[in-house]
């Protein structure tokens, strides 16, 4: 990976908004997870109720929280991503058709589009970067845990 790594007080306002909409995007990739893990749950509960699960959840609560530091870790994107996402921009479904599908359909298509305009945000962000600066760079959070390296 090139290049460096530095902490979060340093970040510049480019890096701040490509961060922020990379942690929008997976928050929304997340909650979508949870939607599905919920509806997974209950259809079991419905079919066997335990309570295993509760008490685990309540043991790893009470767990002390290490302390992290984070970092951000800024990459190269590559020049072959880059021609990708101008040659090839996130299209959406067309709203005209919606109407005559059914609810559910709907509910998860809102979802879907949240997600996948959040993401043509993300490339535009590069997209513009590269246009300005010739290049465009990619920043990650990562913790630094003291068992661990980065």
């Amino acid at each position: 990976m090139e290049g460096g790594h530095r902490g979060l007080k340093s970040m510049e306002p480019e890096e701040s908004q490509i961060l922020n909409l990379k942690k929008e995007m997976k928050a929304l990739m997340d909650r979508r997870r949870e939607e599905w893990a919920l509806e997974d749950r209950m259809a079991r509960l419905v079919a066997q109720p335990t309570v295993a699960g509760e008490d685990r959840a309540a043991a790893e609560a009470e767990a002390p929280k290490k302390e992290r530091k984070t970092v951000v870790i800024k990459s190269m994107v590559p020049q072959g991503v880059i021609d990708y996402m101008i040659a090839n921009p996130n299209i959406s479904f067309r709203r005209e058709t919606l109407p005559n599908r059914p609810q559910k359909f709907r509910e998860r298509y809102a979802k879907r589009k949240a997600i996948s305009d959040k993401n043509s945000e993300y490339d535009l962000a590069l997209i513009k970067q590269y246009v300005t600066k010739g290049y465009a760079e990619d920043y990650t959070e990562a913790t630094d845990d003291e068992d661990e390296d980065i």
